[in-house]
């Protein structure tokens, strides 16, 4: 059997490792050395060569034959000491750390914290960078957000509309997050696409991103705006294949992330498709964009 193997880039450094396990077995092994930036984000091409593609690191998202996604979770100490004056907390945490929601939940209730823990896209507490269904019914005073990096913890702010704190369980380091910054960055992009007259809908190509009926849907809406719009198609994004065409800004239907977290690496404005309403003005406030279906 022929085993394709599609690792994040911070698990590339083990592709030899794995690969040296599925041989000793009496597999051949392909490594794939493209993007693996989330569930959403399976390599179709390595999937046509293989006879099974075995996903690392993501929960499962889409229903592909041939795709085994291998869970990769990172232990750390649940006793976290927070102290903060909100009583009632919200928990939640990105993938590699959720597995260990319920033992952090256990020990703040010791600490006097009413806590809240939803069920998200797969596990109890478990956000993504496009889903945050796990505050979908947050009652809570704050939300308490265990990963790495501010990202998780912005959209948990933009989706909740709560305070939100940061908890890196590396680090063991608390922030909070300051979601009006953030907020005020979002809107200071939208006014850099005021009087502009081109615009390129962004269609990914990855399977987990790719949200067609949305990006034609942004399209009509821009044209009777009196916009000169069309969808672009794309893989991976970079500066060098946006500043080549000649649009003036774009709207991305493809990875939120893009949008909120990898803005700076482009000249031209990028807007979520819900900025882009507030631009064309048949939207007033400012939501989250989640990837809820794709096409």
């Amino acid at each position: 059997m022929i085993v394709g193997i599609q690792l994040p880039d911070g698990l590339k450094r083990k592709a030899i490792e794995i690969a040296r396990k599925f041989e000793e077995e009496g597999h051949e092994v392909i490594i794939s050395a493209d993007s693996c930036f989330g569930a959403c984000d399976v390599d179709l091409s390595l999937l046509k060569e293989v006879d099974q593609l075995f996903h690392y690191a993501h929960t499962p998202l889409l229903k592909i034959g041939k795709v085994t996604y291998v869970p990769y979770f990172v232990d750390y100490d649940p006793e976290i000491p927070l102290k903060v004056e909100e009583k009632r907390i919200a928990l939640v945490a990105s993938t590699q750390y959720c597995h260990m929601l319920e033992k952090v939940k256990r020990y703040l209730e010791k600490l006097g914290y009413e806590v809240e823990l939803e069920k998200g896209p797969y596990y109890l507490g478990q956000i993504l960078g496009c889903n945050y269904s796990a505050l979908k019914k947050c009652r809570a005073e704050a939300v308490l957000c265990i990963t790495d990096g501010l990202f998780h913890g912005y959209g948990a702010a933009m989706y909740s509309r709560k305070k939100v704190y940061v908890y890196d369980p590396l680090s063991k380091v608390l922030k909070e997050v300051k979601a009006d910054e953030f907020f005020k960055e979002r809107f200071k992009q939208i006014a850099r696409c005021v009087g502009k007259r081109s615009v390129g809908v962004l269609l990914s190509k990855k399977p987990g991103q790719k949200r067609k009926n949305l990006a034609f849907e942004l399209k009509k809406k821009a044209r009777n705006f009196g916009l000169e719009a069309f969808v672009v198609s794309i893989e991976d994004f970079s500066e060098e294949k946006l500043f080549n065409l000649p649009f003036e800004f774009y709207v991305n239907t493809a990875c939120p992330r893009i949008t909120y977290d990898d803005y700076k690496r482009f000249s031209k404005p990028i807007l979520s498709p819900q900025e882009f309403e507030i631009l064309l003005g048949c939207r007033e406030e400012l939501e989250l964009d989640e990837i809820e279906k794709f096409e």
